[in-house]
């Protein structure tokens, strides 16, 4: 069932756990008026939606079409600002985007206010909740409703929590482009996601390092898939490791972490640009 201050709730909560990380400013969080906020124009809703819109809080970047990020290749949309905002798909009067893809593998939050549900539309199909054929038997712009949908305060409070135990984390992007920051989780499954919330008191994680792992049988695609998600995981760890020596969650030291993350971030990119050149070694040829 619908509720609009439930939903309202639902996204401050969500957002006050995002603008924790050391990736936002506090600022970036934007709090409507008791009445509203009176500079809503979006075509195409019905009033129930219109009216949600008015009382929503936003994040919001203080640059012009600088894009901001809550989750991996997914941007929250701020319908408080001048923008048009073109629907993937067009949806009906009853539907919003809350979230949209920047990529293939982002997702689509769709909040329909007729059922007071989510629904998680991904390009990539990795959410259905139907047989593979039949979906790819549907319209395109019907495939986001065979995606897998939940209560609106569950979803967001189930994404919030993932944050609090910093399953997920969102790190400053030291280049700033094409999206502000950087997305890390230490799970690697939602059956692992959910076992890491569960956890008591958050410890430091030191993944076992399996690169130097040899498998006669293993093929290059397998061996290069392999070492990719190990050195993925060791990011995940440095970044989590980080926020508990800065006192994750109750002594947190935003700024310092945040300075810390730049300068990791920056070695990750050098130690990417390196081993792409070892790949490559004509490539600094055409920089």
């Amino acid at each position: 069932m619908y509720s609009r201050d439930e939903t309202v709730d639902a996204v401050l909560r969500f957002y006050h756990q995002v603008v924790r990380h050391p990736y936002l400013n506090d600022n970036a969080l934007i709090v409507p008026p008791p009445n509203g906020w009176k500079s809503i124009d979006v075509q195409g809703k019905n009033e129930t939606v219109l009216d949600l819109l008015r009382f929503l809080p936003y994040l919001r970047s203080d640059k012009p079409f600088e894009r901001l990020l809550i989750h991996w290749e997914t941007i929250p949309i701020c319908y408080f600002d001048s923008q048009v905002h073109q629907e993937i798909y067009i949806l009906p009067v009853h539907c919003v985007y809350l979230t949209r893809s920047v990529d293939r593998e982002g997702t689509s939050l769709i909040l329909d206010t007729n059922e007071g549900t989510i629904t998680e539309f991904s390009h990539t199909g990795s959410h259905i909740v139907v047989p593979h054929d039949e979906y790819e038997a549907l319209p395109e712009p019907e495939k986001w409703k065979a995606h897998r949908t939940s209560p609106v305060t569950e979803l967001l409070d189930t994404w919030a929590r993932r944050y609090e135990k910093l399953v997920w984390m969102l790190a400053p992007n030291p280049i700033g482009q094409p999206i502000t920051g950087r997305f890390y989780s230490r799970a690697e499954s939602r059956v692992e996601e959910e076992e890491l919330v569960k956890q008591g008191q958050l410890e430091p994680w030191y993944p076992q390092d399996d690169t130097n792992h040899h498998d006669d049988n293993e093929s290059d695609l397998d061996r290069g898939q392999r070492e990719a998600r190990g050195i993925a995981r060791k990011h995940a760890a440095d970044v989590y490791n980080t926020y508990l020596r800065h006192g994750w969650p109750d002594q947190f030291d935003k700024e310092l972490c945040r300075a810390e993350l730049l300068e990791l971030g920056k070695r990750e990119d050098e130690d990417e640009r390196r081993r792409l050149d070892e790949v490559n070694p004509d490539a600094a040829l055409f920089d």
